[in-house]
Parts: structure tokens; C-alpha cells; sequence
């Protein structure tokens, strides 16, 4: 299907596509090239290639990005490693504005446990795996009047690892999104979805969600908007049954030279450990702040994971069929700035808390990067990470590790 719409662009005349590469060497030194207990040192070598391609027509979207990590440890503490994160979108208007077809494909590492979150760009790779997520979605847009948009489709995903340990996932969803605009600034928030989740081991899931909002733009940059509904979840291995509350908000406001942004919501992830889904709640809180040649950004964000499986219940009552749940609580810092007209330093900081039934497990991240233009399409860094993990349940499982490296990369 991408290779299809890549075709049907290639046909276009509308826009010229264009085109970004880089490519980047990187040398580095860790006193724990495991990141466990008692590791060893090691120098590291990383090749980093990168490339994006974007065109865009009157009918018609494709977008992508690539990139490659290979690494090489000169004293073999660790085998090497070679890392993918493709990113591929295509949207085609395949029929007068009222039929389009929509297709995403991404190939990343994700953690193993899903209750750690994103993955971060300091964590090891003992615990990540390759993860392609593939979503095709044709849908149509009917308009009725000038004020009242609808979007109403189909979408297929399919989720599978390059390991085979890992189960594999597909879920077909039906959806129907009405917005409805009272005015230019206020606009009322209606849908419904079903879904049916397909695993190779694990029950089958048919998921239900309905949902009312609205949303209201009182100034240039700051917008409010809130989505909230039912949520009836049925599992096919037992005949079980939840009910809970479905919602999604959010809240921008531009100061002016300080921007705040709190979002709050239900997610379903995909857990790879388990094959499990979970129900994520969350709240994130960010407050960035512009000076002339600084910027100074916070954070902080509060999860809540709740197992989804057999009789699950939200109301989170001891049953017979209560699963493991965590929480999460990861919070943290950067300064950027710019120190002359070539040269920018950066410093961040972050904590990261996952608070599981089991343990508790504390990450520490620091670092300091500096970046210098050598030329209009040449840089060079220098960069410090520090990371410390200690958990409350087994001493042997604390580790900090060092790292400090050199990094050159040439963009084409």
C-alpha cells in the first residue's frame, strides 16, 4: 500500500519533493558498558546514519524519516549493536475531499515493560526491543453544512517484534468523529469507536467508547478542549466485563514569552513483556520559558497503569481477577543556550519513578551537551550522561554509569 501511494505520487506535479541526510560518528567512553553492577569499560564506536524525504501535492502526502545507530565496543563488554527507527506516513486523497486512505508504518525500539514509558535515549539496550507498528485506515469526511465535519472510517493495526518470544497484535477499529463549530473560536466534540483487539495467545477484547467535548481558542497559541464518555471493555476468555470513564483534555496557554501545556487523558499501550494492554492515565505539565538567547524548559508527568485482562476492573476492587498495575512518576529539566553564534550548551536533568506492585525502581539522568558549527552543514559535540538505578528490592540490581563522548555529524 505505501509503495502504491509512493507510485501515485511520483505521478503528481503539484510540489517538488524534498530531501534531508546526515550522517554522524561518534566515539564515547563508559565505566559500565552493561549498565549493571560491577560493569566493565569500555570505548565505543557509533556510526549514525539519517534520512528524511517529504512531498506534499494537492491530493496527496508521503513523509518519512530514518534512522540507524550501529555500534561497535572495542574491548566487546557487549555485542554489537545495530538499532532502526523508521518512520513512514501517507495520506491520499483518493476521491473529491470525501475519500481519503491513511497508512503509517513505525519500526522503533520500545522498552520491554510498558509501565517505563517512552524509551529514552540513555537506556541500555538489555531491556528495549525492535517494535513494527503498521495502521491502515481508509475513512471518509462528509460535510454537513459549512459548519458540521465528520470523519468516518476503518482501521486495521498490526503490532509484531523482531523477536519471536514477543506475541504478536491486531486490532480492527470502527470510528465516527463529528466536530461541530458554534464559532470561530467554540466548537462542540462528539465519536464513538469500536474495537477489536486480536492477540496470538492471550483473549480476545471488543472495546467501546463513546465520547462528548468541546473545544474553545481565546487567544493566538492558547487553546482549551475536553473529551469525556463511557468506556465498555468485554474479554472473550472469560465473558468478563468493565465499565470506567474515558477522557481526553488539554490545556495551552501562551503567556507570551512563556508557553504552558498540561494534557491529561486515557491511552491503551502495548506491553511486550506480557502481550497485555494497558490503561494508561496520565497527566503531563510542561512551562517553557523563552529569554534572548536561553531557554529554560520544566516538566512533569504522572502515570497510572491498570492491566487490562481477565475480569478487570477499574474500580480497582480486590477480585479474583485483579492484575499487577504500576505507577510512574518521571519529572525533570533543560537549559539551552546559546553562548556565542556557533556554540549552544545544554543541561538536563531528569527523575524517573516507577512504583510497581513488586518494587520500587529509581533512575537518575543528568547530562551536558555542547554543539558547535564547524561549518553551514558540519557540527561537532561534546557530551557528558550520568545515570543511576537503585531499586528497593535487590542491591545487585543498583548501577550508575558514566559516559562522555565526541560526536561529528555532516548534514547533506
Amino acid at each position: 500500500m505505501i509503495l502504491c501511494m509512493a507510485a501515485c505520487l511520483a505521478t503528481q506535479a503539484w510540489a517538488d519533493p524534498s530531501w534531508k541526510a546526515s550522517l554522524a560518528v561518534s566515539e564515547e567512553y563508559t565505566d559500565n558498558a552493561e549498565e549493571e553492577r560491577g560493569g566493565h569499560t569500555d570505548f565505543v564506536t557509533s556510526l549514525i546514519p539519517s534520512l528524511g524525504y517529504r512531498y506534499e501535492g494537492g491530493r496527496a502526502l508521503l513523509e518519512s524519516s530514518y534512522k540507524g545507530v550501529w555500534k561497535h565496543y572495542a574491548r566487546g563488554t557487549e555485542d554489537q549493536e545495530f538499532d532502526h527507527d523508521l518512520n513512514v506516513h501517507g495520506l491520499l486523497d483518493a476521491w473529491r475531499s470525501f475519500l481519503f486512505l491513511d497508512v503509517k508504518d513505525t519500526y522503533s525500539l520500545v522498552n520491554e515493560d510498558a509501565t517505563r514509558g517512552e524509551r529514552l535515549e540513555e537506556d541500555s539496550g538489555d531491556d528495549l526491543v525492535q517494535r513494527n507498528r503498521f495502521t491502515f485506515s481508509p475513512f471518509i469526511a462528509p460535510r454537513f453544512g459549512d459548519r458540521t465535519e465528520t470523519k468516518l472510517g476503518y482501521r486495521y493495526t498490526n503490532i509484531w517484534y523482531d523477536d519471536d518470544e514477543y506475541e504478536k497484535k491486531s486490532t480492527h477499529t470502527g470510528f465516527v468523529d463529528v466536530v461541530h463549530e458554534l464559532t470561530p473560536t467554540t466548537s462542540l466534540l462528539s465519536g464513538y469507536s469500536s474495537t477489536w483487539e486480536m492477540s496470538d495467545e492471550d483473549g480476545d477484547l471488543n472495546r467501546h467508547i463513546a465520547y462528548v467535548g468541546a473545544s474553545y481558542e481565546y487567544g493566538e497559541g492558547s487553546r482549551v478542549y475536553a473529551k469525556v464518555g463511557p468506556q465498555y471493555t468485554r474479554y472473550s476468555d472469560n465473558e468478563e466485563s468493565s465499565t470506567s470513564l474515558f477522557w481526553d483534555a488539554g490545556w495551552t496557554h501562551d503567556f507570551g514569552s512563556v508557553l504552558l501545556d498540561v494534557t491529561t487523558g486515557v491511552t491503551f499501550e502495548d506491553d511486550p513483556e506480557t502481550g497485555q494492554t494497558y490503561d494508561r492515565q496520565y497527566l503531563t505539565t510542561r512551562l517553557t520559558k523563552e529569554f534572548q538567547r536561553t531557554v529554560v524548559s520544566a516538566f512533569v508527568t504522572l502515570e497510572d497503569y491498570e492491566e487490562q485482562g481477565d475480569g478487570y476492573s477499574k474500580s480497582r476492587r480486590k477480585t479474583e481477577y485483579s492484575i499487577d498495575s504500576g505507577r510512574r512518576t518521571y519529572a525533570g529539566f533543560s537549559v539551552r543556550h546559546e553562548l556565542t553564534s556557533r556554540l549552544t550548551g545544554t543541561v538536563n536533568a531528569a527523575y524517573d519513578l516507577n512504583d510497581e506492585s513488586s518494587e520500587d525502581v529509581k533512575r537518575w539522568h543528568a547530562g551536558i551537551v555542547f554543539k558547535y558549527a564547524l561549518a553551514e552543514d558540519l557540527d561537532a559535540e561534546l557530551w557528558y550522561r550520568y545515570k543511576d538505578v537503585s531499586g528497593d528490592e535487590d542491591e545487585e540490581d543498583n548501577y550508575t554509569a558514566n559516559r562522555i563522548g565526541m560526536l561529528v555529524r555532516k548534514t547533506f
